[in-house]
């Protein structure tokens, strides 16, 4: 019996899946099936993961098209009531399974444990709630806790019934590459009532692991994207009245660093490109608070923005690149 999903995408992870899937198939839970999706790997991470291939644990191998698309086909294939995610450069312990497995909750969310390569432990996060806390009480704290930890986005530490997902077409935004798992996650609470919070961190999360979103580039960002789903993240606070002072701060800071990062990577070398970024950054936000900003020339240029004054800023940053700031 197929109880609960474990979804894996791979993507030239040799060095640590035998580890992953070990810690799977050492689960005191046992009513689990494993669905591996190598995504193009060009390592020998496909040929490692065919030889666990069996009734319990499937694998698929497809083109490489990204983590969303991965995580997409898993659920897809999945015949468990219930998903959880269990990336392929991380392990968990062999109670894992069974303390989150909770089938009188929709939606579980425990902690993890941060390691290093030769697993020693760096940080453990843990849900500041603790229990079954409703969606409006969560909401009272849920951005500054996502701020501080990223708790709410991880998709380490959550398990949720497969039925929220496809009841609602819920999957991954294949065009997000960064806080894709964020965003995910974020369609789901729209739906819950509740959550269950587990006192618990038994999901070890490597961290410093090739191919990992930490050491991305601000250049590879779609730090449009990014905006859009903090705008998410309000609406979402919004409907829960829970979008007070603090919230929109913290909102405000966050937002105006994108909209500084998006401005200064334009490309100054050409106005017609500089001008469709701009318009495209101006669709998704028309204003920010620059009081939330220390630096006084991102201060400048956000006071600029919110006058629309295009033509100066494309001008201050010619200026800033020549002098190399």
């Amino acid at each position: 019996m197929t109880l609960l999903s474990i979804i894996m995408p791979v993507y030239n992870k040799e060095e640590y899946i035998d580890r992953a899937i070990q810690s799977i198939i050492g689960q005191n839970f046992k009513e689990w099936e494993l669905i591996i999706v190598d995504d193009g790997s060009i390592d020998k991470s496909l040929s490692l993961c065919k030889k666990y291939e069996n009734e319990k644990i499937k694998v698929i191998s497809i083109e490489n098209n990204g983590v969303s698309n991965a995580r997409n086909i898993g659920l897809n294939m999945s015949c468990g009531d219930f998903v959880t995610f269990i990336d392929a450069d991380d392990y968990v312990a062999s109670d894992y399974l069974e303390n989150l497995y909770q089938p009188q909750y929709d939606f579980i969310i425990s902690g993890l444990s941060k390691v290093s390569k030769n697993s020693e432990l760096i940080d453990t996060i843990k849900p500041l709630n603790n229990g079954v806390i409703k969606i409006d009480d969560i909401c009272k704290n849920f951005y500054k806790e996502q701020m501080d930890t990223g708790i709410y986005g991880f998709v380490a530490g959550k398990c949720i019934r497969k039925s929220i997902i496809t009841d609602n077409s819920i999957s991954f935004d294949k065009s997000i590459n960064l806080a894709e798992d964020y965003d995910f996650f974020l369609k789901i609470y729209n739906k819950l009532d509740s959550i269950l919070f587990l006192d618990y961190s038994g999901y070890f999360y490597l961290i410093g692991t090739d191919n990992s979103a930490i050491g991305m580039s601000d250049k590879k960002i779609d730090f449009i994207k990014q905006i859009e789903l903090q705008n998410k993240t309000r609406t979402f606070l919004e409907n829960h009245n829970s979008f007070g002072e603090n919230e929109k701060n913290l909102y405000m800071k966050r937002v105006a660093g994108y909209i500084y990062t998006i401005l200064i990577n334009c490309n100054c070398n050409s106005y017609k490109s500089y001008l469709s970024d701009y318009k495209r950054l101006k669709n998704t936000i028309q204003r920010v608070n620059p009081k939330e900003v220390n630096s006084i020339l991102i201060k400048v240029i956000l006071c600029l923005y919110n006058k629309n004054k295009y033509s100066l800023i494309f001008i201050l940053l010619k200026i800033r690149r020549k002098l190399g700031r």
